[in-house]
């Protein structure tokens, strides 16, 4: 049974806005509201909301990064651009995702997918390879609802209950928002019954926690789905080149911390957590929103947790992880990786911080540099170490292993810009090059609402370009899987 404080951990990034807002209420109102961690039932018995990893021959995931409301736009436009992009076999390239892994903003897209796209036995696709009625109305209603402000439904709820200045209380008002207007009250257990008849994919909303810099992935897998043994596959492939090498205590302590965390690692029974509640929690920026306090029950152990993007805003580490170990234990033959990342750009930062000369202040120095800094190193450095082991031949290749990043700022627009969107075409200044369009959309600000019709036109333009413009790499897993053999040795 969920209580109201069971609904409740949650968060956003309307960053500047609501740090705004926050001063305003500690002007005006001098209040503040006291804020309780949240019970969390522990594991008593077995869980029976796990869904096993299907056997498939091509395992494909969907990564939708953090970004507010302009991720979670441009993620669910890429969402519906896969649903148009037709298979040799005439289904649906959505259909064959198997995973869908999302931070943040991402994660309004993936939850409000996996849980209210038509059933299994509802084609995506017609004989002709149109969408079906069924589908053209979901992905519509899913542009309005997630175009809705969600920003301003949280700062009324915050004013409204009185708990104005605890960043714990904004992330339950949150909450609250997102379950009221989003995701509805479904639960961990609502969420497995779907996939478990096929209905949807499977979900994985990543947080972090503060407690030990871990990845907190919020799931119905079990927590050995993520444990990739890379030490593994470095001696064997160390060994296939005749060589040996000692491997430390330390290092293999280090590469069991990057794996995922599952609420059962926690000894905490996910079945009954809400969706809304795991998605906000996903979001939550501090100071500003959260971090969620939760206690499981039984020993006085507290995890505090937060904002997924403090330790990967991709949301791709944990289908790495997952889709490693699969390929190691030889139950599965190829990957396919599509990483839809509506991230807010750096260099917009250092753009506007090269012609800034006032100094930083409480209300004009945007916060989310911080964090964006070190996330730019971590990706850098986690992308050199991917590729590093794939050319050592520890890592499968790329043609087994495939990885297809969609950036938004790397759609391509028609030099004469006939593509841009008829919502845009009265904008002023005008957008007349295809430099003016990916301007504008990387300065799309991160914050939980979108209000420029010509904005969310543009995101959803730039996924469906995007998806175009890749469209042989992305068909050509899904096509081979018709002719695939049994899976490859897993000692490669």
């Amino acid at each position: 049974m969920r209580t109201a404080d069971d609904r409740g951990f949650s968060g956003s990034h309307g960053k500047r806005a609501v740090i705004a807002a926050v001063c305003m209420l500690a002007g005006g109102l001098g209040g503040c509201a006291s804020a309780h961690m949240i019970r969390v039932p522990a594991v008593t018995t077995g869980v029976g909301c796990q869904v096993p990893v299907p056997e498939r021959d091509v395992l494909v995931g969907v990564a939708l990064s953090g970004g507010g409301s302009r991720a979670a736009l441009f993620a669910a436009a890429g969402l519906e651009a896969l649903a148009r992009l037709r298979t040799r076999s005439g289904a649906s390239a959505l259909e064959q995702v198997s995973y869908v892994s999302s931070v943040s903003g991402g994660s309004l897209a993936a939850s409000y997918y996996a849980l209210k796209k038509p059933p299994r036995d509802v084609p995506m696709l017609t004989p002709d390879g149109e969408l079906t009625f069924a589908y053209r109305a979901f992905f519509e209603q899913a542009r309005i609802d997630l175009s809705q402000d969600f920003e301003r439904q949280m700062v009324i709820k915050q004013l409204l209950a009185f708990r104005w200045l605890n960043s714990f209380l904004f992330a339950r008002s949150l909450s609250e928002v997102l379950r009221d207007r989003l995701l509805g009250d479904a639960s961990m257990m609502d969420l497995s019954a779907r996939e478990a008849r096929g209905d949807s994919p499977g979900l994985i909303v990543n947080t972090t926690l503060y407690n030990n810099g871990r990845r907190l992935a919020l799931t119905t897998l079990s927590p050995d789905a993520f444990r990739y043994d890379l030490l593994r596959d470095l001696r064997a492939s160390l060994e296939r080149r005749g060589r040996t090498a000692d491997v430390s205590p330390v290092l293999v302590r280090g590469w069991e911390s990057l794996w995922p965390l599952t609420p059962l690692d926690l000894q905490a029974n996910p079945c009954p957590m809400s969706v809304a509640g795991g998605v906000t929690a996903s979001a939550s920026f501090p100071p500003v929103i959260g971090p969620i306090t939760l206690q499981v029950g039984g020993p006085e152990t507290y995890w505090h947790a937060g904002d997924g993007g403090l330790y990967e805003n991709q949301g791709v580490e944990s289908l790495v992880f997952l889709f490693l170990k699969r390929l190691q234990e030889g139950k599965v033959r190829r990957v396919l990786l599509l990483a839809f990342d509506g991230a807010f750009p750096f260099s917009v930062g250092d753009r506007r911080l090269n012609q800034r000369s006032e100094p930083f202040s409480l209300l004009s120095f945007d916060f989310s540099r911080v964090p964006s800094i070190m996330e730019e190193r971590a990706t850098t450095w986690r992308t050199l170490f991917f590729r590093g082991m794939q050319l050592e031949g520890v890592f499968p290749d790329d043609r087994t292993f495939r990885v297809i990043p969609l950036r938004h700022g790397d759609a391509r627009w028609r030099d004469d810009v006939s593509d841009l969107p008829s919502e845009c075409r009265s904008e002023r200044p005008p957008l007349a090059s295809p430099k003016d369009i990916v301007q504008r959309i990387a300065e799309i600000p991160t914050r939980l609402r979108v209000t420029s019709a010509c904005d969310r036109a543009l995101l959803a333009t730039a996924a469906a370009n995007l998806v175009d413009q890749h469209r042989d790499a992305i068909l050509e897993p899904l096509d081979a899987r018709e002719t695939a053999g049994p899976p490859a040795d897993p000692s490669r």
